[in-house]
This record gives structure tokens, C-alpha cells and sequence, in this order.
């Protein structure tokens, strides 16, 4: 009987060692993962989604910043979640946006 009892003491001390480091991998992969995303992001930072190009300026015009794209071949707009329902709240927004897009193209 004592065996027994030292059998399943010893499988549940290896179960429950499993399970720690199962969890540090677990842990680690996740912060690796969030770091390569971040890396990733920080490196393709001002890069066109469209063209591939690094060549987004940033035009501010009330309280959004639009990305647009410079390249006389795309021209691309790239908005950050979000901007496109603050300006569709706002249409004299829409007319000052459009403005301000055309005028970089100027």
C-alpha cells in the first residue's frame, strides 16, 4: 500500500512540474511573439500598405492624423482605426479632409 501512495505522489509531483513549464513556454512564446510584432511595426512604420514603399507623410487636420502615401503611382489613404467614423460624423470634416489630401498632390 505504501507503494501505491508513493506512485501517485510522484505522478502528481510530475504532473504538476509538467504543467509549470508548459506554461513558461507558453509565457515565453507569447512575449516573442508580441516582440516580433512590435519589431515588425517598428520597422515598417511609414511604409505604404498599398505600394510597399516607405513613403506615408502624415497630414493633421483637427484632431485625425491621415496617412497618406507620396508616391506619384499609388497615392494610397490609410486611416487608424477609428477615423473613418469621426470624419463621416462630421461632413464639413470630410470637405476640410479632402482638402487637405488634395493639397499635398499640389
Amino acid at each position: 500500500m505504501a507503494e501505491a501512495h508513493l506512485i501517485i505522489r510522484v505522478q502528481a509531483e510530475e504532473i504538476y512540474f509538467n504543467q509549470e513549464e508548459q506554461d513558461k513556454i507558453k509565457a515565453l512564446r507569447e512575449k516573442a511573439a508580441k516582440e516580433k510584432q512590435e519589431q515588425y511595426c517598428e520597422e515598417h512604420k511609414y511604409h505604404c500598405f498599398r505600394c510597399g514603399l516607405k513613403s506615408l507623410v502624415e497630414v493633421q487636420k483637427g484632431n485625425i492624423a491621415i496617412d497618406i502615401c507620396v508616391n506619384e503611382n499609388c497615392g494610397a489613404v490609410h486611416l487608424d482605426p477609428g477615423e473613418l467614423e469621426t470624419i463621416l460624423k462630421d461632413s464639413g470634416l470630410i470637405n476640410n479632409v479632402r482638402n487637405s489630401i488634395l493639397n499635398v498632390f499640389k
